[in-house]
């Protein structure tokens, strides 16, 4: 009687865990950015980098989503595209196998050797358009809860996959990362994502969209 007892609460734990994972929609995510597509195809350019502040979101076992403002522009001036540039470094995954080497740009992923890592780049239009989507479907919504229900807020760009779920009394910010490989022009990709989530540190959102939106402010 006892085994049974134990095996029926086996099963209803891994019923929950499976209902709550497959709460959240589907995660696609098509396309390179146009930073991205101009890197690939230009034989000459400039490439800015600032981080002076970096928008910055962890997760409460220490893995990190960096976000700060790019700048592309071609030697005689003629192109100049502005956007952000997003690190994300995670907990080695099953079928994973791009880490961090600890000669990231500037020291940026020193901290987290040994971590998963994704790079993408965030066009300066789809900057815009995720400011919205913090400010317009994530602050109204940080003490919200339902009882037998669950809302799921999404953003996507052409790179990035951004949600924010509310599953009854449970918040949680989930970000997936394209893998464009070793080049960033999809040689060598595995094709897999990255999953960076988040339910203990939801709260930090508002500090995250601040510095988000005063990068932008800059932005011409």
């Amino acid at each position: 009687m006892k085994k049974h007892i134990i095996l029926g609460v086996f099963i209803a734990i891994n019923f929950f865990t499976v209902f709550k994972l497959t709460a959240q929609v589907q995660r696609t995510i098509e396309g390179t950015s146009i930073i991205r597509d101009n890197i690939i195809k230009n034989n000459e350019f400039n490439f800015l980098r600032d981080w002076n502040k970096i928008a910055m979101f962890e997760s409460g076992i220490g893995e990190s989503v960096q976000v700060f403002p790019v700048k592309f522009s071609s030697p005689d001036g003629k192109i100049n595209l502005f956007g952000m540039q997003m690190y994300a470094f995670v907990k080695p995954q099953i079928g994973t196998t791009i880490q961090v080497s600890g000669n990231n740009v500037s020291g940026i992923g020193r901290k987290f050797k040994g971590f998963i890592q994704r790079s993408i780049f965030i066009d300066k239009e789809d900057v815009g358009k995720m400011i919205t989507f913090i400010e317009r479907d994530i602050m109204p919504n940080l003490k919200v809860t339902f009882k037998k229900k669950s809302q799921e807020y999404v953003y996507k760009c052409k790179e990035m996959f951004f949600s924010f779920l509310i599953d009854e009394n449970d918040l949680r910010i989930t970000m997936h990362l394209n893998d464009y490989g070793p080049y960033g022009d999809g040689r060598g990709a595995t094709g897999e994502q990255i999953e960076f989530w988040t339910e203990s540190q939801v709260k930090e959102i508002p500090d995250f969209l601040k510095e988000i939106k005063d990068a932008y402010s800059k932005m011409k």
